[in-house]
Formats: C-alpha cells, sequence, structure tokens
C-alpha cells in the first residue's frame, strides 16, 4: 500500500507525534508498504527520500509551524504516487486539507488523534477560556464525523472523543516503541556532560517546558523531596516557552542547584536519560498517553504520575509505577518511598520494562496495517 501522512508535527519538530509518526513510517517500510510525509518546511530541515514539504508560518508555540496549504499542488502528487490511504496526524490545515484531497479522490481517511486539543487552547490568545475549549470540542467532533477511522491511543482518549458526539469508528492502538533502540543505551555520558556523580539520585522528566506540563506542581513536590533525600538532583529533559519562568520559580523555592534543565535532546539520544535516572516523574494532566511514559518504562525505569485519563490506561499500577492523586505532599511521598525501598524499586525496574514489551512498534504498525486493509479501497 502507498499511504500518505499529513501533519504539523514532523522533525526537526521535536515531539511525541512526531516520533510515533517516524516509527509508524520505518515499520511500514520494513512491512513492504510505501509511506509518504507531508510537512511543514523548516529552516533547518533535511532533504528526505518520501518527504514533501509545504511552505510554513511561525505559530504562538516557540519552534512549531504551521503549513501553508497548496491542495491542488499536492493533490497532483497523490495522483502521481498512485496513494492508497490518507492517514492525517492533524486536525488542523494539513488535516483540512489532506481530507479535502482524500475526497477528490475518493481514498479513505484516517485521523490519528494524539492530543486533547481542547487543553492547549491557551495558546490561542484574545479569545476566553471556555469560549475556546468549547469551540475546539465542537470542531473536533464535526472533523472526526468526516472520517472514515479515528485512531486513539487509549481507551480513556477514546471515551473522550466518543463524549463529544462523534460517531465515527474509533480504534484504540498504543503508540509503538522500537524496543531494539533500548538494547545499549549508555548513561555515564549524560551524567558527565551535566556533572552528576555517579552515587547521585536522579528524578527525571522528559516533555515540554509548557503550561499543559503542569511543572510548577512538580518543582514543588521536588521541593519536598529534596528536604529528605540530599544527594538528588531533578533533571528536565525539555524545552519550551516557560523555561525562564520554571527557572525562575526554581530558585525562588530555593531548588536551583538541584535541578537541571538541559534544553531539547534529539532521538533517540535523549534514550540514554532515561538510563541515566533512577525514577520517572510525570506531572501532566493532559495527555492522551504520553509517549514518554512507555519510552521510560522500556528503558527499566518506573514512573511516578499523577492520575490522569490518559496516563492511567498507561502506567500499570504496582507493575510499572504509581498514579497519585494531585497532591505535592502524596506525590513527593509516594517518590521518597520508591527512593529509600531499593528492594521495591529494583522489583519495579524488573517488572516496567516486561510490562513495556507489549508498545512494541512491530505491534503498532500491524494493527494499523490491519485498520488500512479493513478500509474499502
Amino acid at each position: 500500500m502507498k499511504i500518505a501522512f499529513f501533519s504539523e508535527s514532523y522533525k526537526p519538530y521535536l515531539s511525541g507525534v512526531t516520533n510515533s509518526i517516524e516509527t509508524l513510517f520505518n515499520e511500514l517500510r520494513s512491512m513492504g508498504h510505501d509511506p509518504y510525509v507531508f510537512a511543514p518546511d523548516y529552516p533547518d530541515a533535511k532533504i528526505s527520500e518520501n518527504i514533501y514539504r509545504l511552505p510554513s508560518i511561525g505559530s504562538p508555540y516557540p519552534k512549531y509551524r504551521l503549513a501553508i496549504p497548496r491542495p491542488f499542488e499536492v493533490l497532483k502528487v497523490l495522483k502521481e504516487k498512485g496513494i492508497n490511504i490518507i492517514h492525517s496526524h492533524s486536525p488542523y490545515q494539513l488535516g483540512l486539507m489532506s481530507m479535502w484531497c482524500a475526497g477528490k479522490l475518493d481514498l479513505p481517511f484516517v485521523f490519528t488523534m494524539h492530543t486533547l486539543f481542547d487543553k492547549y487552547m491557551h495558546y490561542v490568545p484574545l479569545i476566553p477560556a471556555k469560549l475556546k475549549e468549547g469551540f475546539m470540542r465542537e470542531y473536533i467532533k464535526g472533523f472526526s464525523n468526516r472520517c472514515d477511522v479515528i485512531i486513539v491511543p487509549t481507551q480513556k482518549a477514546k471515551e473522550y472523543i466518543g463524549s463529544t458526539g462523534v460517531t465515527s469508528r474509533i480504534e484504540v492502538i498504543p503508540t509503538g516503541l522500537d524496543l531494539r533502540l533500548f538494547d545499549k543505551l549508555d548513561p555515564r555520558g549524560v551524567r558527565e556532560k551535566h556533572g552528576i556523580s555517579q552515587d547521585c539520585i536522579v528524578l527525571l522528566f522528559v516533555g515540554r517546558l509548557a503550561k499543559e506540563k503542569n511543572l510548577p506542581f512538580l518543582l514543588r513536590a521536588f521541593r519536598l523531596v529534596q528536604k529528605e533525600i540530599n544527594n538528588i538532583k531533578l533533571l528536565l529533559v525539555a524545552g519550551g516557552p516557560l523555561e525562564s519562568e520554571l527557572k525562575k520559580e526554581a530558585a525562588d523555592i530555593g531548588i536551583s542547584e538541584k535541578t537541571i534543565f538541559t534544553g531539547e535532546i534529539g532521538y533517540p539520544e535523549v534514550l540514554n536519560y532515561y538510563a541515566a535516572a533512577d525514577l520517572f516523574v510525570f506531572s501532566s494532566l493532559t495527555e492522551t498517553q504520553g509517549l514518554v511514559l512507555p519510552e521510560a518504562m522500556a528503558a527499566g525505569l518506573p514512573v511516578v504520575a499523577l492520575n490522569s485519563e490518559g496516563v492511567s490506561n498507561i502506567v500499570k499500577e504496582g507493575e510499572s509505577g504509581f498514579l497519585v492523586e494531585p497532591s505535592e505532599n502524596l506525590f513527593a511521598e509516594k517518590v521518597i518511598y520508591l527512593l529509600l525501598n531499593k528492594e521495591r524499586l529494583n522489583e519495579l525496574r524488573i517488572s516496567t520494562k516486561a510490562y513495556a514489551a507489549s508498545f512494541s512498534s512491530k505491534t503498532f504498525a500491524g494493527n494499523i496495517e490491519k485498520i488500512y486493509l479493513s478500509l474499502p479501497q
């Protein structure tokens, strides 16, 4: 099959969506399919086979670019390549354009909802939050009901999108990981690079320094942890619009010397950071899945996370980590408990890595292939 992916999130922009598309692209190729990607152009984007770049402009979110649709130009390319399936990973400009192309070519249209889009409307200025969230829910409902299939990563995400009034077919397929990348992780360079001694305990967060990740909560919880455990660091492997604000907050509450902001780290280099840590900590309440969670598990890194809809479908309580209600004290208590109970922490390392095998990229791609084959060609 020849499949056309459309997404605003794609290399060199770093995100879980980018990694998900790249993983699926590579696995489908290995299965004998011919995937293509249509994405925004970036100043530092590399020319790659089967990747089509569209002119783009900046967006309110730093480093993220919005494609300028070229529907007739893209339609011509899709015809020339003999595309069989159009699969959008966005409901925005490229999603609408690819949906139009699918209609013109009478092709099946698949949409993966990677994100709870109404939780990100704070990036849209001037309009009151409630109006923005209500508008986005209605927009996603209208877009989704024009799709042949919607793919979501968790059952909770399926329930959420169903609650908006979506009646299209919805399939739950967790995003996959190339588990081969986790076989030769090397933590030594990470600790040396950031001046962390080998006996120091490391708590790790990987993601964006953005409002939706709820990072002030994490900083305040870490403040409580480091009062009980002295030889410890919080490693924030991320870039984002709140970097300056979060650094100031860390200084204000007296943890800046124990908090390390690394900036963005590319993939797969970032996987070594999981191997260099003792525990993964996650405070987001807006995830559909949170690809960093299965990444941590695949590296044998137990998770302590806030109990939210998307996360609760990924973290298996007592087997791959623990889910905590949104209380800084409770969060800190669970982290301290695990760090002081090495035997329990080591048990979790073993069971966490075993559990991560269920997120194999081959299984992921195989399930996507089954959906493609179920659609009328």
